[in-house]
């Protein structure tokens, strides 16, 4: 294709009456097109009108055109004549061309070419605030181009400049920092501006934007230094003036649950450090166990869960909430029985998370005696009735909840020995009746007889038939032959 064919197409397509068929032509010449030629399309009055007249399904159809053929003439970098197309769609006075822009410097980044500051600091200045963009390829292309010029005094004043816009978009920006924090927490400093809007958000009166911003905090949660600022600005009391020693209403459950989370994810994130210095916060998280508000229970639950799921959390619950574990934990099956399906599957995942050996941290003997007490106070027993009744529900999500909690119980020695005090598991286990069922299911109901195949405390004659299981695979389906006898004999 020459110039002139190009410059035909491209007239062709600014018109509403031929524009479908040149658009599918443009495509179907796409292998023929030179890198000049491309050049020369970018740069067309056409392409532009073109966009801004364009519906969805046009703009889907231009996007493979164009963006194809960009990671292919620039594989390693950009060339001056995309960024420059770049720049005027993400400066066009229509959203859906910023829109458009916005795609094609995602699809770049995602193939790992290089976009110039210049368009991520459009794509700030005039993506962040629009009310009609993909969120998440917004936020995704910032988290990935801003650490390496983060700390750019013209990126940070842009982010600055945004935050002028309403709450939606404050948020925006407030999840990018954080994100960006989380991997780049030498940063904390120089986003100060942004963190200490968020802080002024969440002291407004509008549960909603509190319950966003304190959800979005929490990511600063997961490195020392962002600990250490929401310690050193006195959140974890602010959260609880606030949010958890108030009267709950209507308006305020918005916020409680992510304040119960908040609290949690900095036990589960930083055990050593939060639960050594703000013990009574888990004093909240088990206020909010009651049938009364099933909503605010399975949140508690989670968070339950959460702050068990480490070494210190478990040895912190046995040590420090003894009296209350029990009661939680006695209560439990009777809760769990009674308790709707929709919640069924959380309080599960909660035992799993008190049951397991910490995560990645290897299962010392203390933690092995805390979870088979709470579990013989949970269950009276010494075996596993209680995952095989949740075993045989034929729910595949309650089914694939029983197999993650039998998994976390048998990395106990004692959860082994439990296993085989269980009359017919074994076999109940080893059944390929319902595998077919849900796939996911079954793959790790083999992941699971795999692990007990390898468990050296369980008998010989167990391990054999679980071995046998594994060998013949996930999936294996025996052969069922059926004889025909002539004359019906």
């Amino acid at each position: 294709m020459d110039v002139s064919q190009l410059e035909h197409l491209m007239r062709n397509l600014a018109i509403k009456e031929t524009r479908t068929n040149s658009l599918d032509l443009l495509e179907s010449k796409l292998s023929d097109v030179n890198q000049d030629i491309y050049e020369t399309m970018l740069c067309s009055e056409s392409l532009f009108k073109f966009l801004a007249e364009a519906d969805a399904d046009q703009h889907t159809t231009a996007s493979r055109i164009i963006y194809d053929k960009a990671l292919e003439f620039f594989p390693n970098g950009s060339a001056s004549v995309i960024d420059r197309f770049f720049e005027r769609c993400l400066t066009h006075p229509k959203n859906s061309v910023k829109q458009f822009g916005l795609r094609g410097a995602a699809a770049m980044v995602y193939h790992s070419a290089t976009i110039t500051p210049n368009t991520v600091e459009l794509i700030i200045q005039h993506c962040l605030p629009m009310k009609e963009v993909y969120v998440d390829t917004l936020l995704n292309v910032l988290v990935k181009c801003l650490p390496p010029i983060f700390t750019e005094p013209t990126v940070q004043n842009k982010l600055v400049s945004v935050l002028q816009f309403d709450e939606t978009v404050r948020c925006r920006v407030y999840e990018v920092v954080c994100t960006v924090l989380e991997q780049h927490p030498a940063y904390m400093q120089i986003a100060s501006p942004v963190l200490e809007s968020a802080l002024a958000d969440l002291d407004k009166d509008d549960v909603l934007l509190q319950s966003s911003v304190l959800q979005i905090l929490t990511q600063l949660l997961t490195t020392k230094e962002g600990f250490d600022y929401i310690e050193g600005i006195d959140l974890f009391r602010k959260v609880y003036v606030n949010f958890v020693s108030v009267k709950v209403t209507p308006f305020v459950r918005f916020v409680l649950p992510n304040a119960l989370k908040f609290y949690a994810s900095a036990a589960l994130i930083q055990p050593s450090l939060f639960l050594q210095r703000h013990p009574a916060t888990v004093d909240f998280i088990f206020d909010q166990i009651t049938p009364e508000d099933p909503m605010l229970m399975a949140i508690a639950y989670d968070c339950l869960g959460m702050v068990g799921s480490t070494n210190e959390g478990k040895i912190f619950l046995s040590d420090n909430q003894k009296l209350k574990m029990e009661q939680f934990l006695k209560e439990f099956p009777g809760i769990l029985h009674s308790t709707t399906d929709v919640y069924k599957v959380r309080f599960i995942e909660c035992i799993t998370c008190l049951m397991s050996g910490g995560g990645s941290e290897s299962i010392d003997n203390r933690v092995t005696c805390i979870t088979q007490e709470w579990y013989e106070s949970m269950t009276e027993s010494k075996d596993l009735e209680m995952v095989q009744t949740l075993f045989k529900n034929p729910f595949p999500d309650i089914k694939m909840a029983s197999l993650k909690l039998l998994s976390a119980i048998v990395d106990h020695r004692w959860g082994q020995q439990f296993f085989q005090n269980t009359a017919c598991f074994t076999e109940q286990l080893l059944s390929r009746r319902l595998d077919t069922l849900n796939v996911n299911v079954a793959q790790f109901k083999y992941d699971v007889i795999k692990k007990l195949s390898l468990c050296p405390t369980l008998e010989p004659f167990v391990t054999d038939a679980l071995k046998q299981y594994v060998t013949a695979g996930a999936f294996h389906r025996e052969a069922h032959v059926e004889v025909v006898i002539e004359g019906g004999q």
